[in-house]
């Protein structure tokens, strides 16, 4: 992602090849819409139950003036500590099989790709990225864009197999004066990207403070650092952190943990 964002910047100065990037996040609200007379895939996410066969349809839209070489690929989704999604562009996401991979798409013009999944892996689901790239057949003189969209795939565990289950690791202050804020290490061992939030109370020797927790979609089996609460103003100090996590409406884990504010 970050070379291809470079690669955009420059090209105003030195006539490189740009990219337009659309991104949609795997558990959250996608964003998967490109520039006005870009490329374009709808539903930005697409979603069914996880059943061997099922499947579903995108459309993408060429909405430039030139004539598009296309590959889509399935890719899975990595998750960073801090709980941002990236396609790993460097792999095949299992058990999904697209009707088309590459073809060309004269402007104005759209194509539909069926998404199936073959097989429902163990877990009981399968999340991750449609990875859409358009390049020009033919190449001009001066800036030459190569359009790149991820979407979102999401074939959701059936009712009976649907599991929602979290653990708790360490807590950990990160940051300093306002930006100074708690930390907690959380693991999705359930098989569903609802998002994961809660509440927390911190009391201790420089003051305390209660407030709710920001919902965060964490992948099957990833674990993420979440955002507590901020810890802005509080003295140095011991503190303790009483801490409800919830999913899906309803509160799964409390935990207590204690941690110190050194400056």
């Amino acid at each position: 992602m970050y070379r291809r964002k470079l690669a955009l910047g420059a090209a105003a100065v030195a006539g490189l090849a740009a990219t337009q990037i659309a991104f949609a996040d795997a558990p959250s609200a996608p964003r998967a819409t490109a520039a006005q007379g870009g490329l374009a895939v709808t539903p930005p996410r697409l979603e069914t139950t996880a059943r061997r066969g099922a499947s579903g349809t995108v459309t993408i839209t060429n909405s430039t003036s030139r004539k598009l070489r296309m590959t889509v690929r399935a890719r899975p989704w990595r998750q960073a500590r801090n709980g941002d999604v990236a396609a790993d562009r460097g792999r095949r996401l299992g058990n999904v099989s697209l009707s088309s991979t590459r073809f060309t798409l004269a402007p104005g013009s759209t194509r539909a790709v069926t998404v199936t999944l073959g097989r429902v892996p163990s877990r009981g689901s399968q999340y991750g990225a449609l990875d859409v790239v358009g390049k020009p057949t033919r190449r001009r003189r001066g800036i030459n864009v190569t359009y790149n969209l991820i979407s979102s795939l999401r074939f959701n565990p059936t009712a009976s197999t649907r599991r929602l289950r979290l653990s708790a690791g360490r807590v950990r202050v990160t940051g300093r004066g306002s930006s100074r804020a708690l930390l907690l290490q959380v693991r999705n061992r359930g098989n569903t990207v609802d998002p994961v939030g809660g509440s927390a109370d911190v009391s201790g020797s420089g003051g305390g403070r209660s407030g709710s927790i920001t919902g965060k979609s964490i992948l099957p089996g990833k674990m993420i650092n979440l955002r507590v609460m901020s810890l802005s103003g509080l003295r140095r100090g011991t503190y303790r952190a009483s801490i409800t996590l919830s999913q899906a409406g309803r509160n799964r884990l409390s935990v207590t943990r204690t941690f110190r504010i050194r400056r």
